[in-house]
């Protein structure tokens, strides 16, 4: 193995986040020449096609006695013990959309709170978010606005007569009536990440396809959700400019894109 080929060698794709983990015992590992194992669950391949001709990365599985680091690259909030004597590391590419419904004037902090309870509760990296996704007559939502903002996320929105045309697990007769359309954050989810949404350029880019992803990871079948809608509601929802009662229930749902997102 070279000794020269080391972890910032590797030509991940720049959206990528790094996570969790032993990233200095795995950047040793490297830098000795020791196998060490990747397992890619997610996200482009391309960066493998800059690799030397030898390297001391392993894709084969191989006994456990060869393998001195492991490279987790996926959407799952992984928490490696310290006890383990094989240093792990993870890396995040941003392929979760998350879907967004909620009342006018929902603050900020709501919205982010249900967001990380999602995230929380179904063991989701925070840093694998792509963006938000959600209704078009949502575009102007100050909370929404803000959070996107802050955390550097693109708001990706529909019309509701785009997202009354996907199925979805878990229809509303009561939101179709408010927004005319039976679904906003599971079917906003499933939009944003749509494989006949993208461009012969982008697929040819990416080289990934939603198969990629282990078939367990999905809990609504065909739809390719992720996590179904999830309703979270304030108990005392602060008062907005005007004495009114500012919004106080925001709905999430996620998906995972077959690309990841670069910008």
């Amino acid at each position: 193995m070279s000794d020269e080929f080391t972890l910032d060698m590797l030509d991940i794709p720049s959206g990528w986040q790094r996570g969790e983990g032993d990233w200095t015992g795995v950047a040793a590992a490297m830098a000795r020449g020791e196998t060490v194992e990747v397992i890619q669950e997610v996200g482009s391949t391309l960066w493998q096609n800059s690799l030397p001709e030898k390297h001391s990365l392993s894709w084969d599985g191989e006994i456990l006695s060869t393998i001195k680091a492991r490279i987790w690259i996926s959407f799952t909030q992984r928490r490696f013990s310290p006890e383990s004597a094989l240093p792990k590391v993870q890396w995040h590419p941003r392929v979760l959309w998350i879907g967004i419904g909620c009342e006018r004037g929902t603050p900020r902090e709501l919205i982010e709170t249900a967001i990380k309870q999602v995230c929380r509760a179904y063991h989701l990296a925070e840093s694998a978010i792509a963006g938000i996704t959600t209704i078009d007559t949502k575009a102007d939502e100050v909370g929404l606005l803000e959070l996107c903002q802050e955390r550097n996320w693109p708001l990706q929105t529909f019309a509701a007569d785009i997202l009354s045309s996907v199925e979805v697990p878990n229809p509303s007769n009561i939101v179709v009536k408010q927004v005319g359309t039976p679904s906003v954050a599971e079917a906003a989810a499933l939009c944003a990440v749509r494989e006949e949404n993208l461009t012969a350029d982008e697929r040819e880019y990416t080289q990934i396809s939603i198969n990629h992803l282990r078939p367990s990871a999905f809990i609504c079948g065909s739809n390719s959700l992720l996590v179904p809608k999830q309703i979270f509601r304030s108990k005392n929802p602060p008062l907005s400019q005007g004495g009114v009662r500012a919004g106080s229930a925001v709905t999430v749902a996620v998906a995972v894109s077959p690309i990841d997102y670069l910008g």
